[in-house]
């Protein structure tokens, strides 16, 4: 999804920047004004792009596990609680969003522990 975004802001970049600027007949006074900044927009661009590219990135890698970690304890817990193991809690934070499900699935397996003493 990064690739095509970046290959689309480098052509409307292009698009603006360099064939406009060739299409529209710039007197000499307007244009010098104009390359200089675009130089430094170029130069800021260089710079911030790839380290905004980065970041992004690596706020998208930091929610991925943030989502996919207790998930996958999750379902490690339930293995265990289908293969007969009703001793084992699922355990989530108190914040995520899977807390009242695991609180439910506790309370589910309590009780089947309660009724595995009984017999």
């Amino acid at each position: 999804m990064a690739l095509p975004t970046l290959f689309l802001g480098a052509c409307l970049y292009y698009l603006i920047f360099s064939l406009l600027a060739d299409q529209i007949a710039l007197p000499d006074v307007i244009a010098r004004d104009i390359f200089p900044v675009v130089e430094r927009i170029n130069i800021i661009l260089a710079i911030s792009l790839p380290l905004l590219f980065v970041c992004v990135l690596g706020w998208a890698f930091f929610l991925s596990f943030k989502f996919l970690a207790p998930l996958e304890r999750l379902e490690e817990d339930l293995k265990k609680i289908d293969e007969g193991d009703y001793s084992v809690r699922l355990e989530i934070r108190g914040d995520h969003d899977l807390k009242p499900v695991a609180d439910i699935i506790n309370h589910l397996v309590g009780k089947l522990e309660e009724n595995k003493g009984k017999r």
